[in-house]
């Protein structure tokens, strides 16, 4: 394809909620992290900030990911399976990536 210029639009991250997930995104440090999670959290953010809309992500998300909108009173969220009881969360805003968190469920 010389000559052609391909052009991706990918989902923009407008904001963090978790201090170490934005180090890891804007620094490549993982020092606020746990350790066993850094490769898998990661990959979540690559394929988040490279799929082009949330339907795509959905669709090209490992199985293990367990991509699911949460429901009540975060209904406005989406949940995404790191390890154990370690989900990544955030919302979906016009495009848009927001307020992505690490969190522990237990």
């Amino acid at each position: 394809m010389h000559g052609h210029a391909v052009h991706i639009c990918s989902m923009f991250v407008r904001s963090f909620r978790h201090r170490g997930l934005r180090q890891l995104f804007e620094n490549n440090s993982s020092r606020l992290l746990k350790q066993e999670l850094v490769e898998r959290v990661r990959g979540i953010l690559a394929a988040l900030v490279l799929a082009e809309t949330m339907e795509s992500f959905i669709r090209e998300a490992a199985p293990g990911w367990r991509v699911h909108r949460l429901s009540g009173e975060r209904r406005n969220e989406w949940s995404v399976s790191v390890s154990g009881n370690w989900r990544i969360t955030f919302e979906e805003l016009d495009g848009a990536i927001a307020r992505i968190n690490l969190e522990d469920y237990h």
